[in-house]
């Protein structure tokens, strides 16, 4: 139980740390005032001084005068150079005024854009917004009803809504725990249907190997449509991550080989254990699962599930992409590739996917050469979308099964 929290914290704080990354260009952000007149805020700047006010920088291409002020009030003014120029002020609302050279900008760097971050996300339309949350749950519909098409060849059909309701209530578990949601569905079928946890837990294995293969496909059609935008992305992960993923993959391969050694120097007194039996059972139930993908009779059934579920990822995503301003040019391509880096974002173990989304969507906008204060604000409204109808979906989910197994249980006892 300790344990499980601990590393629940862990998970979170890594959630935490890259939702703070990915939301320094609002905290932090910029602004080019192209205009004579610009209003700006000051919240938390690149640093303050001894008297606590925060630093913003001004730069210009050209030169350029500037004012600043508060509430009509001259707060300072200068001459701006190629040089940037830094400025401590309080938090608060400023207006900018500047006089530049003909084809100059001026640049404001650490100034708060919380409020620009709102008002982007609020120019999502609701229509788009209800689209992808019933476009997300129509996903989870085909998934449950993929799963009985692997569960009849083992001789097993639980109700279709059971199924869906299990689904949901996977996703709404890994919503709160990384990596739960195999399991608590699998339980949730056990306790409604009777159907052996061990040979669940196969099928949805299945059901892992192929969506693997889905992402890979997916991904192989993001990455050669926008390869000068891959590139990019590689490019901002950092130079030096290669030789140290190198040294730990060697690192792995020793430790690997080490314990493959003591296995076989005690394979014998291994194999009397009863957690080994106990093991193999469990592995001769999974492999059971695995063998139904070749077995099952609804093979047409299954490649239309699984095509529709991926085309509804996609197309819950596009539908936000298309509801608001700073992502509707976005083409079929890009689309593609800002979904397939979100993906990889909610693979991390972080509770329901939070910061580590946000973090690749925002690093895929910035790839693509558009801004990422608008990646964050699409990635905030995604999120919030499908978190949203998971909680939703999943609550229901799990009511619905904890009723029927009460209802099963009070028919039993009556027999009884």
């Amino acid at each position: 139980m300790i344990r499980n929290i601990i590393k629940y914290l862990l998970f979170l704080s890594i959630g935490v740390v890259l939702f703070y990354l990915a939301s320094l260009d609002i905290t932090r952000g910029s602004l080019v005032v192209e205009s004579t007149t610009a209003t700006f805020e000051v919240g938390s700047g690149l640093e303050t001084n001894e008297e606590g006010l925060h630093r913003v920088e001004l730069s210009a291409e050209n030169g350029s005068s500037y004012r600043i002020s508060s509430n009509s009030a001259v707060v300072i003014e200068g001459e701006l150079t190629r040089k940037v120029t830094s400025v401590f002020l309080s938090e608060g609302q400023y207006q900018l005024q500047s006089q530049a050279t003909e084809g100059a900008s001026v640049v404001l760097s650490g100034i708060d854009r919380t409020q620009a971050l709102k008002d982007d996300m609020s120019k999502a339309s609701i229509p788009g917004i209800v689209l992808s949350f019933v476009l997300g749950y129509l996903a989870i519909v085909s998934r449950g009803l993929r799963w009985i098409v692997l569960l009849e060849p083992l001789g097993y059909r639980p109700s279709n809504w059971r199924s869906v309701h299990a689904v949901a209530f996977a996703y709404f578990a890994n919503t709160f725990v990384p990596r739960s949601g195999e399991l608590a569905r699998c339980a949730a079928l056990n306790q409604t249907d009777d159907i052996p946890v061990d040979k669940l837990f196969g099928t949805v294995i299945s059901e892992r190997v192929v969506d693997f293969v889905m992402l890979f496909l997916f991904m192989s059609v993001a990455v050669l449509g926008n390869l000068d935008a891959f590139s990019r992305l590689l490019s901002s992960a950092g130079g030096g991550e290669a030789a140290a993923g190198g040294n730990k993959l060697m690192i792995a391969g020793i430790i690997g080989i080490s314990i493959l050694l003591l296995l076989v120097v005690f394979r014998k007194r291994i194999i009397q254990t009863a957690l080994f039996q106990k093991a193999k059972e469990f592995l001769k139930g999974v492999g059971e699962g695995l063998k139904s993908v070749l077995k099952m009779r609804r093979k047409g059934a299954f490649i239309f599930h699984t095509l529709f579920i991926w085309t509804m990822y996609f197309a819950m995503a596009y539908a936000i992409f298309k509801s608001m301003e700073g992502s509707s040019q976005l083409t079929l391509l890009e689309a593609l590739f800002v979904m397939v880096a979100g993906g990889f974002g909610m693979v991390l173990p972080a509770p329901g996917g939070i910061g580590a989304y946000h973090w690749a969507v925002k690093l895929a906008f910035i790839a693509l050469g558009l801004s990422g204060a608008i990646g964050f604000a699409v990635a905030n409204v995604m999120w919030l979308t499908q978190t949203v109808m998971i909680i939703v979906t999943g609550g229901i989910g799990y009511l619905a099964l904890m009723f029927y197994r009460i209802r099963k249980d009070r028919k039993m006892k009556g027999h009884a």
